[in-house]
């Protein structure tokens, strides 16, 4: 109940304070699990991919975010759990492939943090890793503009325009490891990225 209550609201939150434009949610399955993989520039990402479909979505978020304990009720409520980002978190994956397991998609950002920049050398192959293991659908999706209507340092929306570009599922070749699954979809992120 508590996550489609923060849904609607959230949803009306960011009507009113800038535009959202998706393009290519009929690539995501309306049931069944799937990975959600997506640059990451502004904290409002992972609410701006989870308003993409009236769908429950679970997110990787950063352990730090949990220390405050009314934050991590409500972080837990709404379907995000926590990663520790400075080691490699078994824990953290083990919830992930549980998740999807359940039937739950799970958005993912193979940056590991926010950034700006974009490149396929800058990704973990903890996404690689979850995608081997799960043989899930991997979803790439490219956020444009979220940094502008919450910049670094700012407390409030700004005025602007966001672009969600969603793309097919991605094809990995035989036998593919995990670093070069990794690799492929920050690619293709970076792909959907340059496309106009």
């Amino acid at each position: 109940m508590i996550y489609w209550i923060a849904y609607i609201l959230t949803k009306t939150i960011f009507n009113l304070s800038f535009r959202t434009t998706y393009i290519g949610t009929e690539y995501i399955p309306r049931s069944g699990s799937f990975i959600l993989a997506s640059n990451h520039a502004s904290y409002v990402d992972p609410q701006i991919l989870g308003l993409s479909v009236w769908r429950r979505f679970s997110y990787v978020a950063k352990e730090e975010l949990f220390r405050n304990k009314f934050l991590a009720f409500w972080l837990y409520q709404v379907g995000a759990f926590p990663i520790k980002r400075d080691s490699s978190d078994f824990g953290a994956l083990r919830e992930t492939l549980r998740r999807l397991k359940k039937g739950c998609p799970v958005v993912v950002f193979p940056q590991g943090t926010r950034k700006t920049s974009l490149s396929p050398q800058e990704v973990l192959p903890g996404v690689g890793f979850i995608a081997g293991k799960s043989r899930c659908p991997v979803l790439p999706a490219y956020i444009e503009g979220s940094d502008n209507v919450l910049p670094p340092g700012t407390k409030w929306f700004r005025r602007g325009h966001v672009k969600v570009k969603i793309g097919p599922p991605i094809n990995f070749p035989p036998n593919a490891s995990y670093e070069d699954m990794a690799r492929q979809i920050m690619e293709t992120i970076v792909s959907l990225s340059r496309q106009r």
